[in-house]
């Protein structure tokens, strides 16, 4: 849980941040930007160590989200318009516990 729950999670919001070089992103950016990269803001030295402490498990879940994503990325660049909905159906139902 912890390896999918926070540490993904990190992994994302560092990827996130790190992969586009632009200082304008603040002017832009509105509250899903920062919601989602909120946890960016990172100890570094703290969060390597616990990532390596967990790596055998964290790769496992970093290869979950990338099976997902590289899906979702299939169905735009295809137009499948099917898959792109069941997957947000799904993301929906499941986002939908935590406000129970």
């Amino acid at each position: 849980m912890i390896g999918f729950l926070s540490q993904l999670t990190h992994c994302i919001a560092v990827a996130l941040m790190t992969c586009k070089d632009s200082t304008h992103l603040v002017e832009y950016t509105g509250d899903s930007f920062r919601d989602l990269t909120r946890i960016a803001k990172i100890n570094e030295e703290m969060w390597t160590e616990l990532f390596l402490l967990n790596k055998e498990e964290l790769l496992k879940q970093m290869d979950l989200f990338l099976e997902q994503f590289i899906l979702l990325k299939k169905a735009i660049a295809t137009d499948d318009q099917k898959t792109m909905q069941e997957m947000m159906r799904l993301s929906t139902i499941r986002r939908g516990y935590f406000d129970k």
